[in-house]
């Protein structure tokens, strides 16, 4: 009886060390565990972000880390805060800071989303133009991006860039040679 009472005794011992060693304790101030559930908070990321990337005194490698936050924070504010006005101008800028970072289908899938959610909005305009340029410019798709400028023309054939659009049309595609050679025959 005294050996089973000693091998329970032994091993509620081991059995309670175990669980001291595999609990975590935090000590209040420890940790801090940022959760952003609000639109202002989500704002208070984009401004934060922008305003490091307005920074000139910090390095490139830096600065692609800053706008990858600042994509992600655009990003988490469509997704939580899409019934909000200012969701179509942020998802505008979600896209062309995707464009701007080398990232073409991941700017079009916002532009996309914005021409669907806000189809009479003034951003959606720029939306399917800048889509366009990404088609032509970026992923060199030619016929794609000249029925991307049409579809602009055709749909808003007022807007201030509706001449621009008219102008890559002529020009998507060509070389620079073949654009030179055009100039000088209508100049001639």
């Amino acid at each position: 009886m005294k050996k089973i009472f000693l091998v329970i005794t032994i091993s509620s011992l081991l059995f309670a060390c175990g669980n001291n060693n595999d609990e975590v304790k935090i000590e209040a101030g420890e940790t801090e565990i940022d959760i952003i559930d609000t639109e202002i908070e989500r704002m208070a990321e984009i401004d934060k972000y922008s305003a490091i990337l307005l920074d000139n005194k910090i390095d490139i490698n830096t600065k692609e880390k800053q706008a990858l936050a600042l994509l992600n924070a655009y990003d988490q504010y469509i997704q939580y805060h899409s019934f909000e006005a200012e969701s179509f101008e942020i998802e505008l800028k979600a896209g062309e800071l995707a464009k701007n970072l080398g990232k073409p289908h991941i700017a079009i899938k916002y532009f996309n989303n914005l021409m669907e959610r806000a189809p009479e909005e003034k951003v959606s305009a720029m939306a399917l133009f800048y889509k366009a340029m990404i088609i032509g410019d970026m992923l060199h798709e030619d016929e794609l991006a000249i029925k991307t400028y049409q579809e602009f023309v055709d749909k808003y054939p007022n807007h201030d860039f509706a001449e621009s659009a008219k102008q890559s049309i002529k020009l998507q595609g060509k070389t620079l040679d073949e654009i030179v050679a055009g100039f000088e025959k209508e100049n001639s």
